[in-house]
């Protein structure tokens, strides 16, 4: 294993961590793979299309170039369409133990945030490396951190690390699904001139770009499109219309035969109301209610979403809370009435 050798703390002093940026930060992807020969890929619990697009498109970059490395992506359950993606099929959802030599943190920007009980192997891992674009990042995760907080996605942030003639029509898709997904198929002010060169090399490269942002973007099933109707149905305008809200509960998810995963979208759904600045989504997730915020030009959401021990971006952030909507609701208006 070389120089990987040594197994560092999860939160090492900070006299070591000073010395591992140091010595670490010059390193390209490239020399971290080339001294590694077992690597684990995690993502961030509830995992996305940015989540699941940037692990696979590691792992296809892996398996493309680096042949004699055994690589495995661990992820909680993603929406089905996502199977798309090369690789899909053999994502594990749950850590099994095993060691390696290296371990990738991606989209992540905290350990409790790490899905598939990631941070059992993060914490014996002889290397770590995290890939991640949250402005809430501490930068001090992993081993390298590579973190980016003006990129749209950490698929971004991947494909600018990778060496661009290595990277196939496989990775490519990958990478092109996760920055769909973060930039709202290119709405978001996250998107930029470097975005769209990502995008436009993924399509000299082949990628299947109509198919992959209509079937894992812009379609959804029957029953998650009569529960989104639903919500959409149960839209309250708030501070003289600045906010669209909206929240379904248990009941409602059991009614329209429901998971988590058919709600994820939603959010971006309401957004769409006219002359609104924030959209504001809650619905079930084990035994608690995910808070979704999204916010348009003013107001930075994830001020607001670590009121609630939660972040992301300034304009897309998230927390969750055990009290019921009717509780949060007016909690979240005062706080964006504030930023207002």
């Amino acid at each position: 294993m070389g120089s990987f050798s040594r197994n560092f703390q999860l939160t090492p002093p900070l006299e070591l961590l000073t010395f591992l940026q140091k010595r670490f930060t010059c390193m390209t992807i490239e020399e971290i793979l080339s001294k590694a020969s077992s690597v684990a890929i995690f993502g961030h619990v509830r995992p996305d299309g940015d989540c699941i697009g940037s692990c696979l498109g590691l792992y296809n970059y892996i398996a493309d170039n680096f042949p004699n490395v055994q690589a495995q992506v661990f992820a909680e359950a993603f929406p089905p369409s996502y199977n798309l993606l090369n690789g899909a099929d053999k994502i594990l959802h749950e850590y099994d133990g095993r060691d390696v030599d290296l371990a990738f943190l991606m989209d992540t920007p905290s350990f409790e945030r790490c899905g598939a009980n990631g941070v059992e192997c993060l914490k014996k891992a002889k290397f770590t490396c995290n890939i991640d674009h949250h402005i809430s990042n501490p930068l001090n995760l992993c081993t390298v951190n590579f973190v980016e907080p003006s990129a749209s996605s950490a698929s971004e942030v991947l494909y600018f690390l990778l060496d661009s003639n290595k990277v196939s029509k496989n990775t490519a898709n990958s990478m092109y699904l996760g920055i769909v997904h973060d930039t709202g198929a290119f709405k978001f002010s996250c998107t930029s001139k470097r975005t769209m060169t990502a995008v436009g090399d993924f399509i000299d490269k082949g990628c299947d770009f109509a198919q992959i942002i209509n079937d894992t973007y812009y379609t959804r099933s029957y029953k998650a499109t009569l529960i989104t109707g639903l919500a959409m149905e149960k839209c309250k305008l708030g501070l003289d219309g600045k906010v669209v809200y909206s929240y379904v509960t248990p009941e409602d998810m059991q009614r329209f035969d429901v998971t988590p995963m058919d709600l994820g979208s939603v959010v971006d759904t309401i957004r769409e109301v006219s002359e609104t600045e924030v959209a504001l989504f809650m619905y079930p997730v084990n035994g608690q209610y995910k808070i979704s915020l999204r916010s348009n030009y003013i107001v930075d959401v994830n001020k607001i979403a670590g009121t609630f021990g939660g972040g992301g971006h300034a304009k897309a952030a998230g927390a969750s809370t055990s009290e019921h909507p009717d509780v949060v609701i007016p909690k979240i208006l005062k706080l964006i009435e504030a930023e207002l």
